[in-house]
């Protein structure tokens, strides 16, 4: 079974290395994979003096977590700037594919190569692919929705709701901040998984 998932992951990896192999996408901001900590020191400030004479910061901060820092060990580790790129793209693809697979294990839903299949068919949906390219930052939040329900579903197995919320919530932040409609919209999963009585709420544990 780990084979099988590591075969996948290597796949959605080799999909996203074949995209213009060599070169850099513009990916909604170029800076970030040309210089990421000059990027993110200016992320820190609403007045960015160093583009088109000089610009107001468009949801710049948004890159703080998880894209930026990433970029960030990229280049402290030499890594060449589309082969990070690259390895982002394939990160968002796994993190789309495991969750799936991860979620309907818990649930008890289909068999393992059902779950797998669920899960390229996950990862590989327009939804995310048409963004790979052109803002792999908005599909992000897309990638991290069945994470957060992931923790919710160990309250079918007595884990307290307030242990299962904190992790979901910290699911909701790893979605980053760059789009915040994409990333609401991540939210109301979580509110319906509880809202249909998952939670056992009222045996003892208090929200």
């Amino acid at each position: 079974w780990r084979m099988r998932m590591l075969a996948v992951c290597l796949g959605l990896t080799a999909v996203a290395f074949l995209q213009a192999p060599g070169l850099m996408a513009i990916d909604t901001k170029v800076d970030l994979v040309v210089d990421p900590a000059g990027f993110l020191a200016r992320a820190l400030h609403v007045w960015d003096p160093t583009g088109t004479f000089g610009q107001l910061q468009n949801q710049a901060y948004g890159y703080l977590w998880p894209m930026g820092p990433f970029f960030v060990l990229g280049d402290v580790l030499g890594i060449p700037g589309w082969v990070v790129q690259r390895l982002w793209w394939s990160l968002l693809l796994i993190v789309a594919f495991t969750g799936v697979v991860t979620l309907a294990e818990r649930l008890g839903i289909g068999t393992p190569w059902a779950r797998i299949i669920a899960g390229v068919a996950f990862a590989l949906s327009p939804r995310l692919l048409t963004e790979l390219g052109p803002s792999s930052v908005e599909a992000w939040p897309s990638a991290v929705a069945p994470w957060v329900l992931v923790p919710l579903t160990a309250l079918r197995h007595g884990v307290p709701l307030r242990r299962a919320i904190t992790r979901s919530a910290l699911a909701v932040a790893c979605a980053g901040g760059v789009n915040a409609t994409a990333v609401l919209a991540v939210v109301p999963l979580a509110a319906i998984w509880l809202a249909g009585g998952e939670g056992n709420i009222g045996h003892g544990d208090a929200v």
